[in-house]
């Protein structure tokens, strides 16, 4: 049996999809900014002939870009889903991406599949692409919200 009742606001009296927005929008945020930190260590170890370590950071920070990202499509399923669809989907696709890149970048640097690189660096544009895509329609949305509550 499903209540007629409008979800509960939190304790500051915000609405509950404010909040949930609020939410999204930092973890979108995090995530974006931890792509961008993925492509700066890439490019740091790309030339390097000591670029062990730089492949290190590079391996961890991928997996920060997983966690963030799931998040981030948790968030947008949960508080998000009835009033912006496109919003859980595109992050959905976002951390299966996230996955699959991470998946992509082991197989280059533990079983030499450097063949791999062609799929692994455009694959990176596009999480960018969509973490940025996200970012934006979370800021729209906030001002939308803000916009409606003015009067």
């Amino acid at each position: 049996m499903t209540s007629s009742r409008p979800p509960a606001a939190p304790p500051d009296g915000t609405p509950a999809s404010a909040t949930a927005l609020g939410r999204f929008a930092a973890a979108s945020g995090l995530t974006s900014l931890a792509i961008l930190v993925q492509a700066v260590l890439a490019g740091a170890f790309v030339s390097q002939n000591g670029r062990a370590g730089w492949i290190t950071a590079h391996s961890y920070v991928a997996i920060a870009v997983m966690v963030f990202a799931l998040i981030t499509a948790v968030l947008a399923w949960g508080g998000l889903r009835a009033q912006a669809p496109h919003l859980w989907q595109a992050a959905t696709v976002l951390f299966v991406l996230t996955v699959i890149q991470t998946g992509i970048g082991h197989a280059i640097t533990d079983s030499g599949a450097d063949g791999l690189i062609v799929v692994h660096v455009p694959l990176a544009l596009i999480i960018f692409g969509i973490t940025v895509w996200l970012s934006a329609q979370a800021a729209q949305l906030r001002r939308g919200r803000e916009g409606a509550h003015r009067v």
